[in-house]
């Protein structure tokens, strides 16, 4: 009973908080929880009666002994300062999760021994409805299974698909690599502007990928940019001359602004500075667009260097109301959904309101939609157009 308690619990927090970012950081602690009553539950099955039905007594012996090696990862992973040990332990645990759900056959074999039991007495058959339940439980089992495959087979085509889609956006896009002197590394890409004159300046958008571009291979985020992929087509790059810069993050902590750990932020304006002493970048023209994560980024870098952007569009993401005071001379055009179940639409208002508070005169726009609101932000009127018009005076 205690098992089914907590495995409920955690897998309502574990709902919720695909709607609330803010609840991801005590999904460890609440596994933690779910693993230590699990460990209570094998230590009863070699301990009680059940002891002496040995695929019962085995199955509490190695289920314990994953349990525990998976509560010391977790309180491992949890308070370690490394930024590599975390990583491993979270390549490392489904490994130790498939081994756990492999015990499973343990019970089948006590079920099946069980059976055995029952050969030589009276055969009585089950009651219809005992049967009625038994075959409707069956057939719900055999759906969800069926769903979780073609789900999991979907997501798994998707990300296998994400390299062949980025090669084809790559075209001219280069691929460039930015160490500072703490060799500290950037990878980016970097589109120049169309028949490039270098006695003009040209504005710079820094572009920030979503969550699926996550990487070291300078690569994937191609696909996971649509901004930049939208500024790339010809049409927009006669229209829009500029420098369309794509930095890469290496870790789900991405440009700022969503986990407590390090972010590439100060990497990101270190290799901005760093273009403008290459090409005749216009200093008072950057602008900062990104969606989801980069959302997030987006809000952050303008929250922590307002003085370099000269405007930022913010797309379903959220940001620090704190820094709300900083941004108010910034022309913000922020997007989101209302019906955003991965970044609630919350986040964005907070920051709308906050910043008018503080005297700013943020646009807002808000769609009756959820998470995916790309297209219908890239055919709002006037989008580049709003963009490209910004000019720091200062």
């Amino acid at each position: 009973m205690a098992t089914f308690v907590a495995t409920l619990a955690y897998t309502l927090w574990v709902y919720t908080a695909l709607s609330d970012r803010e609840l991801w950081e005590f999904i460890p602690k609440a596994f933690i929880m779910l693993l230590s009553v699990g460990a209570i539950y094998s230590v009863s099955l070699f301990t009680s009666g059940t002891r002496h039905k040995r695929w019962l007594f085995w199955v509490g012996i190695i289920g314990l002994s994953l349990e525990l090696s998976l509560i010391a990862l977790m309180f491992w992973s949890i308070y370690t300062t490394s930024e590599t040990i975390p990583l491993t332990i979270q390549r490392i645990t489904p490994w130790f999760l498939v081994a756990l759900s492999l015990t499973l056959t343990f019970y089948i074999l006590n079920f099946k021994e069980e059976l055995s039991l029952f050969k030589n007495k009276d055969n009585s058959k089950p009651s219809k409805l005992l049967t009625g339940i038994s075959n409707t439980l069956g057939i719900i089992s055999t759906i969800g299974i069926i769903v979780v495959l073609n789900s999991g087979f979907s997501e798994y085509s998707w990300e296998k698909g994400k390299v062949a889609r980025s090669k084809l956006l790559a075209g001219n896009f280069e691929a460039r690599t930015y160490v500072n002197i703490q060799n500290d590394t950037l990878r980016y890409r970097l589109l120049l502007p169309k028949n490039y004159d270098s006695n003009k300046k040209y504005p710079l958008v820094v572009n920030l990928h979503d969550g699926s571009g996550v990487g070291k291979d300078n690569l994937i985020h191609l696909q996971a940019t649509s901004t930049a992929q939208l500024l790339a087509t010809d049409e927009n790059r006669e229209k829009y001359p500029s420098f369309i810069f794509m930095p890469q993050s290496p870790s789900n902590a991405g440009f700022g602004g969503v986990l407590n750990e390090p972010d590439i932020s100060s990497l990101v304006f270190e290799a901005m500075d760093y273009l403008e002493q290459e090409y005749n970048i216009d200093d008072k023209r950057r602008y900062v667009i990104g969606m989801s994560l980069g959302g997030y980024g987006s809000w952050h870098f303008i929250g922590v260097k307002p003085e370099k952007f000269a405007a930022a569009v913010p797309i379903c993401g959220g940001g620090d109301p704190v820094l709300a005071s900083k941004m108010t001379n910034i022309p913000i055009w922020a997007f989101h959904g209302k019906d955003d179940k991965a970044v609630p639409v919350d986040l964005t208002r907070n920051m709308i309101n906050a910043i008018r508070e503080a005297g700013g005169s943020p646009k807002y726009t808000e769609f009756s939609s959820g998470h995916i609101i790309w297209d219908k932000v890239k055919n709002t009127h006037g989008f580049l157009d709003w963009i490209f018009a910004q000019k720091r005076t200062d």
